[in-house]
């Protein structure tokens, strides 16, 4: 997270865009710099970070991918308002994730604040949805005319997640390997975001992975 939030203060607006893959190596919670605020940090079951964005709780397995966007609010293929932005940016993973033979769909529901403090319970505005089930979640701040997004996108769901939320709705969460012969893998999600950002106009200064850092 430190290394986002340093990209965030180094971003100016006429930059072009950048990419970021990166994974956790053990279960860890991040939550979001709001819901940080209002618990107790100290009760947390595993280790745990504060993301620069908002949005709440995720427990990061060994089989999720997770992403971070940094541009201009004003690009044209990325950036406007912060749900057009959202909009325009599920596009773009959606467009990746049907060449990967995920069918995705994107959520038209309203932000949910109530519920459980986990990310995937419920689908917020422009988030990605597979049979039903949220497969990414994301948030972004914004800094002047410069926004991060950052995001998850579930391949399976660990089992640690269970024992950090217990008594969560486990049947609205899923990941794009579980119920289905052909795998997706880490390497082969990356790519294809990253070529799915070009064919939709996004040509990125830097597309950090994880062997990069």
């Amino acid at each position: 997270m430190e290394y986002d939030r340093g990209l965030l203060e180094e971003f100016e607006e006429g930059d072009s865009p950048i990419l970021r893959f990166f994974y956790f190596r053990e279960p860890t919670l991040t939550l979001g710099r709001l819901e940080a605020r209002r618990i107790d940090l100290a009760q947390l079951p595993y280790p745990h970070d504060i993301r620069p964005t908002g949005g709440r709780a995720v427990l990061h397995g060994k089989d999720d991918l997770c992403y971070s966007i940094l541009a201009s609010t004003r690009d044209p293929f990325v950036g406007g308002e912060l749900l057009s932005s959202y909009r325009k940016i599920s596009g773009i993973f959606q467009a990746a994730l049907k060449s990967l033979g995920r069918e995705v769909e994107m959520s038209r529901d309203k932000h949910r604040s109530a519920g459980s403090s986990h990310c995937f319970t419920a689908p917020s505005h422009g988030e990605l949805l597979w049979g039903g089930r949220k497969v990414v979640g994301s948030a972004q701040a914004r800094q002047g005319n410069v926004f991060l997004q950052q995001g998850v996108i579930l391949l399976s769901v660990s089992p640690q997640w269970k024992e950090a939320f217990p008594g969560s709705h486990w049947d609205r969460m899923g990941g794009l390997n579980e119920g289905i012969g052909s795998k997706i893998t880490r390497v082969s999600l990356e790519d294809e975001i990253e070529k799915a950002f070009q064919k939709a106009g996004v040509h990125f200064t830097r597309a950090l992975k994880p062997a990069d850092l």
